[in-house]
């Protein structure tokens, strides 16, 4: 550990040693005061809107319930891959193709029922858009 601090202290000494003497850089998008408040009223704007509703990500039918579904749906499918594929590895070579077919259907099946079910939120979100196009 005394040749690590003996060669960091070394280091300076070289080419880096000039670099420390130049002016350090420093950055001003924070130390006028005015843009600090600005920031923090649109920030302020932005909590309120998505307080009262006005932020829908998969617009207004969409719930925090169904996106939490989707989420849960998503951790249960890589934790099914995860555990599948430790089972995998402790079976013997001559049965691990078929074990392997049969998690890998396993595994489409519930990524076709995730797939679904992120389609409906966005279903629900193109049916509250209003139609802009004038053709």
């Amino acid at each position: 550990m005394s040749n690590i601090v003996m060669k960091e202290k070394t280091k300076p000494q070289g080419g880096e040693g000039k670099g420390a003497q130049s002016t350090p850089i420093q950055h001003s998008f924070l130390t006028d005061v005015s843009d600090v408040q600005e920031m923090e009223k649109g920030l302020l704007s932005l909590l309120n809107d998505f307080h009262s509703g006005k932020l829908q990500a998969f617009g207004n039918e969409c719930s925090i319930e169904q996106m939490e579904h989707v989420r849960g749906m998503q951790e249960k499918l890589a934790r099914l891959n995860l555990e599948l594929y430790g089972e995998l590895e402790e079976l013997p070579e001559d049965k691990r193709k078929t074990a392997s077919d049969s998690n890998l259907d396993r595994l489409l099946s519930d990524l076709e029922e995730l797939n679904s079910s992120i389609q409906k939120l966005h279903l629900t979100e193109a049916q509250d858009v209003p139609n802009t196009s004038t053709s």
